[in-house]
């Protein structure tokens, strides 16, 4: 489980490079058409929403893999660590069961738009909602490694992560 989760950090932090560059050469590109050329890119505007719900939902999965989401620990950090490993457990299990619900809804979404095309890039808005789906199926696979780390009692109490 641990390689399968490296793994997707190094796929998850360079597919996110790539995003971001396409993403400020897509808002650059406008911007000097605009100001320069005098002349507008009808996709670009559309194509930088989309990038960016892409960069949001693979950016989340690589932010809760490092932890880095705001938590308020005060009061678990006072317990004992056999409590606070059952209070990680739980949190952990409730955030899975969210993330399983966001997953299949997209996935819903996903399979009801195929038909339908974007504005300006006259693609399926699937593969708009494409971005939620594998953000979230990132989100899965790191609640389940930090579930595993619980149970084998990899972790010290807190995050398994």
């Amino acid at each position: 489980m641990e390689r399968l989760l490296r793994g997707m950090d190094r796929i998850l932090d360079r597919v996110t490079l790539l995003l971001l560059t396409i993403l400020l050469v897509v808002v650059g590109a406008q911007i000097f058409a605009r100001y320069v050329l005098n002349h507008s890119l009808f996709w670009s505007e559309e194509l930088a929403r989309y990038l960016f719900i892409y960069l949001v939902f693979l950016g989340a999965a690589i932010v809760l893999r490092r932890e880095g989401h705001i938590q308020v620990s005060f009061f678990v950090e006072k317990f004992p660590p056999l409590l606070r490993r059952g209070v990680a457990m739980l949190a952990d299990t409730l955030l899975l069961a969210f993330v399983g619900i966001v997953l299949i809804q997209s996935v819903r979404l996903a399979i009801l738009v195929w038909t339908v095309p974007t504005a300006a890039l006259l693609i399926p808005w699937t593969f708009v909602y494409l971005g939620i789906l594998l953000g979230m199926a990132a989100m899965v696979l790191v609640m389940l490694g930090a579930l595993w780390r619980h149970v084998t009692g990899r972790t010290d109490g807190g995050r398994a992560c």
